[in-house]
């Protein structure tokens, strides 16, 4: 029996496409292992503009007590142990983002048997899980980088009223023995020695960076450059590296957060994508390679979406241009992401800028 054709634009069209395309744009999308809803999500997803209207969501952090308290009949009224509640707040903005794909024409249809929903579903999802994923990686770093091949062009600066922010001196690490982007030699790469300091770092820092916890274990996660992982590798025995295999590929099946991820060391899960941020202008003399590695705890980033959620968070048009002779559809969605930050310092996200070359060159 054949299926169903549904006629342009007709409401279930919508519905089954638009929902289509949510479901396979997040099977494609790296980050989505690392969001949710809850405070110990890497991401966490705030869902306030899914039930009302608006543009901003402001979330709150609400600093530790530091005071002494008082003994036994002490008065407390007047004192410094009757301490005032301190909170800072962050706020992050959504906007409109659309996208569309179009068919040549009816002749060019008629070449080629192809569903053209189903290809602009496919091609519409590519590029969604494409642009969420660099969306994260410039937020999360503070910077647009290098990156060639990104849907953002190297002018970008933000999107939605949400700036991107460069990382505080306080949440900034260095390859090697480098102490910024001048003293930076193509020496200074990533190594086993980093994260080390990188675990010392988040474990004092003030307020200490949260880590997010895997089945009641505190872990923080490294995402690096492609080449840096090459750097990881390559520093240590093999031996040692199919230690650091083994501790990981244990919950490897059991636990998003560890899908596809190198290996773990110190409790750190470590990761590499090809889209982690690269610059070209370290060193002395401006010529040292370099990429922004992240050291990832709780809350490190935020995203929300307006209106429906999960799968109905896409729009989905279909119409006829040029007198009917081509099919244009175009899917949308109101979202924003941003970097985590309180008083001027970023929350949860340490950056790790080393030294990162291709080792094939």
């Amino acid at each position: 029996m054949a299926g169903t054709e549904f006629p342009l634009n007709h409401p279930l069209a919508v519905q089954v496409w638009s929902n289509s395309l949510a479901v396979e744009s997040g099977k494609r999308q790296y980050f989505s292992k690392f969001m949710g809803t809850g405070e110990s999500a890497l991401i966490v997803v705030k869902t306030e503009l899914q039930k009302q209207a608006g543009e901003k969501i402001t979330v709150g952090l609400r600093m530790k007590l530091r005071e002494d308290g008082v003994e036994g009949d002490n008065l407390i009224e007047g004192t410094s142990a009757e301490e005032a509640l301190t909170f800072f707040s962050d706020s992050l903005f959504i906007d409109q983002k659309r996208k569309g794909t179009k068919s040549k024409g009816k002749m060019s249809e008629q070449r080629v048997p192809y569903n053209l929903r189903k290809e602009g579903r496919d091609a519409l999802a590519t590029w969604w899980s494409e642009y969420y994923d660099e969306q994260f990686m410039m937020y999360l770093s503070g910077a647009r980088g290098i990156n060639a091949d990104f849907i953002s062009p190297l002018s970008f600066k933000g999107r939605a009223n949400n700036p991107l922010q460069a990382p505080d001196a306080e949440h900034m690490v260095y390859g090697g023995s480098a102490t910024g982007k001048a003293n930076l030699t193509a020496n200074d790469k990533m190594s086993l020695g980093i994260v080390e300091k990188l675990v010392a770092k988040a474990e004092t820092l003030d307020p200490m960076m949260q880590p997010i916890t895997v089945e009641g274990e505190r872990k923080h996660v490294l995402l690096m450059h492609t080449f840096q992982a090459f750097s990881l590798r390559t520093s240590v025995s093999q031996n040692d590296w199919l230690d650091i295999q083994k501790a990981a590929g244990v919950r490897g099946d059991g636990n998003r957060v560890y899908k596809n991820a190198l290996g773990e060391y110190a409790d750190v899960i470590l990761h590499k994508h090809r889209n982690v941020i690269r610059f070209n202008d370290y060193g002395a003399s401006g010529n040292v390679g370099a990429a922004r590695a992240l050291f990832l705890g709780a809350q490190a980033g935020l995203a929300a979406w307006g209106g429906a959620s999960g799968q109905g968070r896409y729009t989905w048009n279909e119409e006829k241009d040029d007198r009917g002779n081509a099919l244009a559809i175009t899917a949308g969605a109101i979202f924003g992401v941003k970097k985590s930050r309180y008083d001027n310092k970023d929350f949860s996200v340490i950056a790790v800028d080393t030294a990162c070359a291709d080792p094939n060159v």
